[in-house]
């Protein structure tokens, strides 16, 4: 967000301002780096794809096999290798100073940083075709993409959407590079549809080669000789690179590359049939995933539509827009849409909901500061409340109601480390949301830092409680004594699930489905009922149960067969 300079400044006030600028473009570098880390160290292996990217690397670092990809020993070919691999370099390089898991995260960081640069280079680029005075957007779609809701509780959690969400912020920059360098926007293009394929999967190359196929009959820039070669340098490319790990496969077994083959079918990451569902999915769950960009992308459309700045055929609207409506097509053909999967499309959006910010009126941006500084501000004093209270009376029974707790008592140990980093997260805020000239990007800035705020507050203070409700170690550990027996077989467990136990215990767990667990004298289920009571099972023993801290939706029963 560079200020414009006024042209009857005299020298010294020119250098002044200069130095104001350096100053808060540091500033807004810091803000982004401490989003960024905040979260990706401190933390147990979370349910999901966290656990699983996690484990899957370190396999790989135990194995040394960086090729195959593997969970619980077995090729795991649903999504693709470079976030696992990036991973155990992490963890191989930090692991003397971080626990493994912490070390791996590392790799996320660097992906969401990658994401955060190409958004503010692409935003850039493409502000050289904005008509109002072609004024550049470095700050404002990274500021919007950090406060975006979606983000809070995914980004920091290693997984290969976030892989699919850094190949697509390279995409977009290199598509807007195409208008002025077709060479270089070919070679990063061509990384790009890589990285999302290595990332990912071969799903990747619809979020990015479809726009790229399209832009030519939506904008005359992109009709050119120059755009050709572009795209024909990024497929060269790509086919090249995208060849090597199949070809490492099939040279290490056929059989390996038969099975990653089938997993590339489109039948098995798209699937026509939940179309409906999944659009009624995202008209409620884009309300809160997206804000606030809709709101602003709204603004756009009424400003564009009236003919203003351009209207929509610009390419600072038609490229992120392109994108936008394909990702919303490649989520409505997915079999089972989550959060998680709609995390990429915000890139997009965050470049769209840019656009248009300086033009918001006074009443739009002071509505939107306001409402960010009540939501933020009562949010940060709740969690203050409740963390004090916590402290020193253990927690309540309102506030385990609140927290869905079942654990009422509940008393966080204090670190001095993470207190402190609170209160400065909490000084901050005040200081730069305290009254001041009110500007539609002062809206978006004090935004983004307010997200920060509860996320910093929930990732400090609050990160032993967190972590204790969403780790499974303390399940996993009651498998330990029975790790001799070398076989366990498990109903209803989570793939997730079974790769933390295996994370912590060394215990391999697999569905009892399989052929090879029919001996297997151990039984591990799963119960996802409120306030069971250990039920029996026939033909088996109990052993032993246990669940989450403060969770009464699951409960974890190992069981041995009974020789009859």
């Amino acid at each position: 967000m560079p200020l414009e300079i006024p042209y009857h400044l005299s020298p010294e006030a020119r250098a002044s301002h200069d130095r104001w600028r350096a100053w808060k473009q540091s500033g807004l570098v810091l803000l982004c780096l401490a989003w960024v880390a905040l979260g990706l160290v401190g933390h147990a292996p979370w349910k999901g794809e966290d656990a699983q990217t996690i484990v899957i690397a370190w396999e790989m670092v135990n194995t040394r096999d960086m090729l195959v990809p593997s969970l619980i020993g077995e090729p795991f070919f649903t999504y693709g290798p470079l976030v696992p691999q990036l991973a155990a370099l992490t963890m191989k390089l930090a692991t003397p100073w971080l626990a493994p898991h912490d070390a791996a995260r590392l790799a996320a960081g660097l992906l969401l940083l990658i994401t955060l640069g190409c958004v503010s280079l692409a935003g850039h680029e493409l502000g050289r075709y904005h008509k109002n005075g072609g004024k550049t957007q470095r700050w404002l779609p990274m500021l919007i993409l950090i406060g975006s809701v979606g983000l809070f509780d995914h980004a920091h959690q290693l997984s290969p959407h976030l892989g699919l969400m850094t190949a697509l912020a390279l995409g977009i920059l290199a598509l807007a590079l195409a208008l002025r360098r077709p060479g270089t926007a070919g070679v990063l293009f061509g990384v790009a549809l890589t990285v999302g394929a290595f990332a990912y999967n071969m799903v990747a190359w619809f979020w990015l080669l479809l726009p790229a196929l399209l832009l030519p009959w939506l904008h005359s820039g992109w009709r050119q000789k120059q755009y050709a070669a572009t795209l024909a340098i990024a497929m060269v490319l790509a086919v090249v690179l995208c060849a090597l790990w199949p070809w490492g496969l099939y040279q290490r077994s056929p059989e390996l590359f038969a099975q990653w083959w089938a997993a590339q079918s489109p039948s098995v990451g798209w699937s026509g049939r939940e179309m409906v569902s999944n659009f009624g999915w995202l008209g409620k769950n884009l309300l809160w995933l997206a804000f606030p960009a809709w709101p602003l992308i709204i603004w756009l459309i009424r400003i564009r539509a009236r003919g203003f700045n351009g209207g929509f055929q610009t390419p600072q609207v038609i490229l992120p827009a392109c994108v936008a409506v394909t990702g919303i097509v490649a989520i409505l053909l997915m079999p089972d849409v989550r959060p998680i999967e709609a995390m990429a499309l915000l890139v997009p959006l965050a470049l769209l909901a840019s656009i248009e910010v300086e033009t918001l009126p006074r009443g739009g941006s002071a509505g939107l500061d306001w409402f960010g500084i009540l939501t933020f501000g009562l949010t940060a004093i709740v969690l203050w409340f409740f963390w004090w209270d916590a402290y020193i009376n253990g927690l309540g029974s309102y506030a385990a109601e609140l927290f869905r707790d079942a654990e009422v008592g509940y008393q966080p140990t204090f670190r001095l480390r993470s207190a402190l980093v609170s209160l400065f997260l909490t000084v901050l805020w005040i200081l730069l949301v305290r009254p001041a000239r009110q500007s539609s990007q002062r809206a978006v800035l004090n935004w983004a830092v307010g997200m920060m705020l509860i996320w910093g507050l929930v990732v400090t203070i609050w990160m032993p409680y967190v972590d204790s409700r969403r780790s499974y170690e303390v399940v996993a550990r009651m498998l330990q004594p029975y790790a001799a027996s070398g076989c366990v077989a498990s109903r209803d467990v989570g793939e997730a699930q079974r790769a933390i136990f295996y994370y912590y215990t060394a215990v391999k767990v697999f569905p009892e489905q399989k052929p090879a667990m029919a001996a297997c004298p151990l039984l591990l289920v799963e119960y996802n009922v409120a306030n069971l009571q250990v039920p029996p099972l026939d033909g088996f023993e109990t052993l032993q149960s246990g669940r989450r801290y403060g969770d009464n939706t699951e409960m974890y029963v190992l069981y041995r067969r009974v020789e009859q």
